[in-house]
């Protein structure tokens, strides 16, 4: 049961093959026309006829009917032989009329009658079917008319195929079938409002007529069938591209176009070639010239403008330019565009995917020998059609090189034009085959050799050359280079600059004046000063070729035997700007006596706006402004600074800024071999849209202006290092002094010795740039002869202790007031009275941050009777001194009295609480930075409050602006307001807690753990080691209870986590100072029991439970 649904299952849905024996088919035949002969059927594979027993004007109907020929013709029906031995296959016909096929007539069935007779019945039908190609002769769509007055129509595309196309061919007289064409390349127009007749020929033999395959018509069919024959014959006119239809009439043999040599029908080839009608003809022995009433031609546009050998393509036609459409488009199609427009080779194409509603071409194909594209394969129309792209070619003729921006022609950055723009090419992959084909293109030999590297370019702007070049060595344009390979664009691009052999540079020896020179080929060669030829209009041109001016005098000097005379002679217009341009003329007999010599109204100055380092700076004509700085090298540099005396120059970070950019007028200068001073180079003009160089000027630093500093303060020696760099003094990284040698330049450079030590800085950081490396070769002495590097990133910054240090300090009770001393070391020396005055005073008192100046007086030196070997006077000092150490001389008279200052802005220093809280300065907080527990002593012993405990920081707000003090103490200082100090932003306050704040308690009344409050909360404590009876009989008494009791109370073994332990030592006889500030893992908590204490201490808590249990255990 089960395997027989199975099969049934199978069977149902399995496909059915449709058998050729299965195939039935009826048609008229013996006739021209396919709707009028004997009936014939085919069936079985084998064709038969229709026996006239019953035979009815029922019966005919059905015949016209099913072979698509409408209606019988009445009085029509004859008789006709039938081959002897032919086959009957239908006889006895019992017709109603309505059916759709003659076997469907009530019948014995297939060859069952018999039919004895040899005669058959004819039949006429009503259409008389016409069979055509809608296009040119023998190619086209396959067009049927039926002669009733009906629509004419077309047959489908389905089972369209060789063989159907053979008989249609045949049938034409055209041949057999060339080619089942899919595109619509026949215009059909009136297709899609035409009947349409599907047609089935598959498994029949020995048709004559298309219409015999007529199946049925269709409402689905999408596109006609269409075939070329090999009868059909291509013509085109080879003109000479102006007009495609005009020229040579040609037809297609074979891979070849030959003349046409026979004289048929002029207005048939237009209209077949789509030229419009026939105009003229002309026979002569080349063939027959033929042109029609149409004008086409290919046009290439850029945008809507047209171009030359590059651009979107379109098909003129009488003055009107439609788009060629993009489907099927190859190479193929595209080199004939190029061919067509004499603009050489294809170099690239592209369909562009662009809604087009002005089409007059698509599907265009070509075999690729036609002489114009318009004579190609193609769907046209002479209405607009819509499609989805246009075409875009690129032939090589539309590319052209060039070299710009340098003083001579042959020499420059490269520039190719490519689909109309000049556009740079990048430096890499660029080979010497490469500028090699420039140079020979552009008539200036080959590439340079021994060129200068040192030689730069502008490097322009605009985009850069998209595609790939590739010479070879036999490539003599750079058309011939062109690969269709994409450059990246990733990386850093740099645009190439050459220079070729014959390239000559016009130079003059001074700043627009003296001997005219020549540079060729590494050569110097000076013009002749013939006065057959050297004259005010030749000196005009040279004036220009320079950008100076016009010539105001103009001489010569007699020639040095060393100096070689230019071996041309020239005769300039007026208006001529370039000395090569001129016409030569026959070198006079003096030629090489003398040397030509001018002076122009123009003049050429080159500076740097900060005098030693800044923008380079060319003025001219009234006019200043900078040079491009791509163009910029460090030979010019070098020679800049030498001339402006202003050392050499160092290497700088070109980076954009408003204090590194001006206005650039000039994109380049360039020297020769005789240039000692930038004043006198050849100076290209910046363009007039200004879009080279961006405003990236060159920038130049030279070594006479880098200074360094061990920053102002009131020590000397000692301090920040400071470098002046570019106008401004930079931090230096501590990493830039790493090295000993560069350390030592610092400190000798300013008078200090040796460096001792690299210390961290001290002070707020205002830059954020800074010196971040340093390399100073063994022999250099100063640091400008060093090798210096900035840097935007972070780094530590350092300062320097040099062997020369020495700081001054006012020794007494206060903080801004006492005798003077020296501290030269460990050594202390009394400053002298002498020199000083309320300046020296008030200048001491700024660098000790103590406000102004009070008075001073002499004094018996108490303390030391050694004097400082120096006096101080800022008399000599020109300038506002920014340390009291810039005051000091050689002392020139006896030292015996002491200098004592009293300054009126001594600090004042608090605590926001009684012996503890936080630092404050005048009111103003203290900032963390740099603060230990030695800080923290000296200020709880400055308020009276004996040592510190410890000092904690507070978190300022990340949005607050506000400005707090900074300090670096000394360990000889014993008040706040003798260290160093500065204001800036900070991120966390100081908080200190002096002992004299510190209280005790225990957690029960007179004893328990031991609790301390120190920084305005109650902490337990932990002891460290033990902790000795002493020190609990103290907290006892603080307590007020009587002393330690040690006979009632179990030791606490808990560990703890705190973190304020007591370490009491031998050493110490207050248990306030004890407490510290660290970890206390490992050690137990603190506790005490005093005499008094209360009865539910800790002790009997933890008893209870064990005597409760044992109390149980005595009742059981």
């Amino acid at each position: 049961m089960m395997l027989s649904l199975l099969l049934l299952f199978i069977a149902l849905f399995e496909p059915v093959n449709l058998q050729a024996g299965d195939v039935k088919q009826l048609i008229l035949k013996g006739q021209k026309q396919p709707c009028e002969g004997q009936v014939q059927v085919y069936y079985n594979n084998q064709w038969g006829f229709v026996g006239d027993t019953k035979w009815d004007e029922k019966t005919e109907e059905v015949v016209c009917r099913s072979t698509h020929c409408g209606k019988p013709v009445k009085n029509s029906t004859g008789i006709t032989f039938r081959p002897i031995d032919s086959k009957v296959w239908l006889n006895e016909l019992g017709c109603k009329g309505s059916e759709g096929h003659l076997w469907e007539c009530e019948n014995p069935g297939w060859g069952i009658s018999e039919y004895r007779p040899d005669t058959v019945k004819t039949i006429k039908c009503s259409r008389k079917i016409e069979i055509s190609l809608d296009g040119y002769k023998c190619a086209g769509a396959v067009r049927f008319t039926t002669g009733d007055g009906t629509t004419p129509g077309y047959f489908c595309d389905q089972n369209w195929a060789t063989k159907e196309a053979n008989l249609l061919c045949s049938s034409l007289n055209c041949g057999e079938s060339k080619e089942i064409v899919k595109q619509r390349w026949f215009g059909w127009k009136d297709f899609p409002k035409s009947n349409k007749m599907e047609i089935k020929c598959a498994g029949i033999s020995n048709l004559n007529n298309l219409w015999h395959c007529a199946n049925q018509e269709s409402a689905t069919c999408q596109n006609p069938a269409a075939v070329i024959c090999t009868g059909f014959q291509r013509l085109q006119l080879r003109g000479n591209g102006s007009n495609a239809c005009s020229g040579r009439l040609e037809q297609e043999e074979g891979d070849t176009w030959n003349p046409v040599r026979e004289e048929s029908s002029p207005d048939a080839w237009c209209k077949q070639m789509q030229c419009g009608t026939f105009r003229d003809k002309n026979v002569s022995g080349d063939g027959i010239n033929v042109a029609c009433s149409d004008k086409v031609k290919v046009v290439l546009k850029d945008g809507n403008k047209e171009s030359r050998c590059y651009g979107a393509v379109h098909i003129e036609v009488n003055g009107t330019s439609r788009s060629v459409c993009g489907s099927g488009w190859t190479e193929k199609e595209a080199g004939i565009v190029c061919r067509e427009k004499g603009c050489g080779r294809l170099l690239k194409t592209t369909p562009r995917s662009k809604f087009i509603n002005n089409g007059i071409m698509d599907n265009v194909r070509c075999s690729g020998s036609e002489s114009s594209l318009w004579h190609c394969l193609a769907k046209r129309d002479i209405e607009p059609f819509q499609c989805n792209s246009n075409v875009y070619v690129v032939c090589a003729d539309s590319v052209d090189v060039r070299l710009v921006d340098a003083p001579g022609s042959c020499a420059g950055r490269v520039e190719v034009k490519y689909e109309g723009k000049w556009q740079r090419v990048d430096k890499k992959s660029w080979t010497d085959s490469n500028s090699n084909t420039v140079c020979r293109q552009l008539q200036c030999g080959e590439k340079r050799q021994n060129s200068d590297s040192e030689e730069k370019f502008s490097q322009g702007s605009g985009d850069f050359l998209p595609v790939a070049i590739q010479c070879k060595q036999s490539a003599s344009k750079i058309a011939d280079c062109m690969k269709k390979d994409p450059v990246s664009s990733v990386g850093t691009r740099e645009a190439v600059g050459i220079t070729c052999e014959k390239d000559k540079v016009v130079f003059l020896q001074k700043s627009c004046s003296g001997m005219v020179g020549i540079e060729h080929n590494e050569k110097t060669y000076w013009l002749s000063g013939s006065n057959e030829t050297w004259n005010q209009s030749l000196a005009n041109t040279v004036c220009r070729q320079m950008s100076c001016g016009e010539a105001s005098s103009i001489n010569s000097t007699p020639r040095e035997k060393k100096k070689e005379i230019w071996q041309e002679s020239y005769k300039c217009l007026s208006n001529s700007t370039s000395l090569f341009q001129c016409d030569n003329v026959t070198q006079p007999s003096d030629h090489n006596d003398s040397i030509a010599t001018v002076n122009c109204t123009g003049k050429f100055q080159v500076s740097l706006t900060k005098t030693c380092w800044g923008n380079v700076n060319v003025c001219t004509g009234g006019k200043c402004g900078g040079v491009c700085s791509d163009s910029w090298t460090s030979k010019k540099a070098d020679m800049l600074c030498k001339s402006l005396g202003c050392g050499r120059a160092v290497p700088t970070n070109q980076f954009q800024g408003s204090e590194r950019s001006n206005i650039a007028m000039f994109k380049s200068l360039h020297t020769t071999k005789q240039t000692t001073d930038l004043n006198q180079c050849n100076f290209i003009s910046q363009s007039k849209d200004k879009t080279a160089c961006e405003q990236m000027t060159a920038y130049v630093v030279c070594s006479d202006s880098i200074k360094t500093q061990i920053k102002a303060t009131r020590d000397k020696c000692m301090g920040n290092v400071e470098v002046l760099h570019e106008g401004q003094y930079l931090p230096v990284c501590k990493e830039a002094l790493a090295a000993q040698e560069t350390r030592n330049i610092i400190c000798m450079e300013q008078g200090c010795g040796d460096a001792v030590n690299l210390i961290d800085t001290f002070g707020p950081e205002t830059q954020s740039s800074h010196i971040s490396n340093i390399q100073c070769a063994a022999d250099k002495k100063l640091l400008n002869e060093c090798d210096i590097k900035l840097a935007d990133t972070t780094c530590s910054l350092a300062g320097l202790q040099c062997s020369g240090y020495r700081k001054m300090e006012l020794i007494s009770e206060e903080a801004c007031s006492g005798p003077l001393f020296v501290y030269p070391g460990g050594k202390r020396s009394a400053v002298s009275v002498e020199g000083w005055t309320e300046t020296e005073g008030r200048r001491l008192c700024q660098d000790l941050k103590c406000g102004s100046f009070g008075y001073k007086k002499s004094i018996e030196p108490e303390i030391t009777d050694d004097f400082w070997n120096s006096s101080f006077s800022c008399k000599s000092v020109t300038d506002n001194p920014q340390s009291i150490w810039e005051c000091e001389k050689p002392s020139t008279a006896p030292q015996t009295k002491q200098l004592f200052i009293h300054c009126e802005g001594a600090p004042n220093v608090t605590l926001s609480g009684k012996c503890g809280g936080e630092v404050k300065i005048d009111n103003i907080g203290v900032c963390d930075t740099n603060w230990n527990i030695d800080y923290s002593h000296l200020v709880c012993q400055e308020m009276g409050c004996s040592n510190a405990v410890a000092h904690s920081s507070k978190e300022v707000s990340i949005l607050s602006s506000k400005e707090y003090h900074h300090v670096q103490c000394e360990q000889y200082h014993s008040k706040l307001g003798q260290c160093k100090r500065f204001k800036a932003k900070c991120n966390r306050l100081v908080s200190v807690h002096c002992v004299k704040n510190v209280k005790f308690n225990t957690t029960q009344k007179c004893g328990g753990q031991i609790q301390v409050d120190y920084r305005n909360q109650w902490e337990n404590l932990c002891v460290v080691g033990s902790l000795q009876e002493k020190f609990k009989t103290q907290v006892c008494e603080k307590l007020d209870c009587e002393r330690q009791n040690t006979s009632s109370h179990i030791p606490n073994s808990q560990q703890v986590r705190l973190k304020t332990p007591l370490k009491c030592t031998e050493a110490h006889e207050d248990i306030a100072y004890c407490i510290t500030q660290g970890s206390c893992e490992g050690n137990k908590l603190a506790e005490v029991y005093c005499k008094g204490r209360a009865a539910n201490h800790s002790s009997v808590k933890r008893l209870l439970p064990f005597l409760l249990q044992n109390h149980t255990m005595d009742r059981q």
